[in-house]
């Protein structure tokens, strides 16, 4: 089942990409169904000295976002590893039996941490897991853990708000590709704005206080100001590495120097 909702969302983000306003109508009848993604759960700890918090969403068929990521390593730990069990395995429950997973540094080995965000990249198909744990190899104990229920591949998510106001902001769709992606449809912008950005945040009113700055039609985050969107044209925004749609509440396209909202979409909250 995996492999076949894996071929069905590439096909979805194909169409989105290459054919813009048709991805909706070609796409499987799947697509869209849901909102994007999900939350699994909030480690558990079994060892209260390390101190793990942490949630944990559902990103992509091999991937998921851990947010709020804290760890406190015991001095008796030498050797700290995500392991993941899957489904129908020899390790019903989380134990020394899982598959080691690599951290966002590319490293099996964990080091103390504390908030942290990232995505880990998974050696087994999403829907085939049945824990992810935090383990202490040395002394053969699982310090925390989450268990995966009825968890589903998260598909594309198209939301129900478009661009449109001022200095001529408009769009036709806004979909979610992946927990780092959204994807603006036919976005028209003046490009009269000193310092306009995407931007992502969480305070009402909307205000680059405390936002996060997204990337430009480009993929680069290092920029001054958003250039001109006439005629209209497709734009692909990225988040940052260590930041996820799950985190925010909308996305804006504001002006910084003149503090001006030209106009935003809210974001769904698994």
């Amino acid at each position: 089942m995996a492999t076949t909702k894996l071929a069905v969302d590439l096909l979805a983000v194909l169409f989105l990409i290459v054919n813009g306003a048709s991805y909706v109508q070609n796409a499987d009848e799947e697509y869209n169904k849901n909102f994007y993604g999900q939350k699994i759960g909030t480690f558990v700890q079994d060892v209260p000295l390390a101190g793990i918090t942490g949630e944990v969403f559902a990103a992509a068929h091999r991937a998921i976002w851990v947010q709020k990521f804290r760890l406190n390593v015991p001095s008796d730990c030498t050797s700290v590893v995500f392991l993941v069990g899957e489904k129908g395995g020899a390790a019903v429950q989380p134990d020394g039996g899982g598959v080691p997973v690599k951290d966002n540094k590319n490293s099996i080995e964990l080091a103390s941490v504390d908030n942290a965000n990232f995505t880990l990249n998974l050696p087994i198909e999403l829907e085939d897991v049945a824990w992810l744990s935090v383990y202490c190899r040395n002394t053969n104990e699982t310090l925390a853990s989450v268990v995966f229920n009825d968890v589903e591949t998260p598909t594309p998510l198209e939301l129900n708000e478009v661009f449109k106001g001022e200095h001529r902001v408009e769009s036709e769709r806004v979909v979610i590709v992946d927990h780092q992606t959204v994807f603006i449809q036919n976005l028209q912008y003046d490009g009269q704005g000193p310092a306009t950005w995407f931007i992502a945040g969480n305070v009402l009113p909307v205000t680059s206080n405390g936002a996060t700055k997204l990337s430009n039609q480009d993929g680069v985050f290092d920029y001054g100001t958003l250039p001109s969107y006439l005629p209209a044209r497709n734009v692909t925004v990225q988040f940052p590495r260590d930041a996820s749609v799950f985190e925010f509440d909308w996305l804006s396209l504001y002006c910084t120097q003149i503090h001006l909202n030209f106009d935003d979409v809210k974001l769904p909250t698994p």
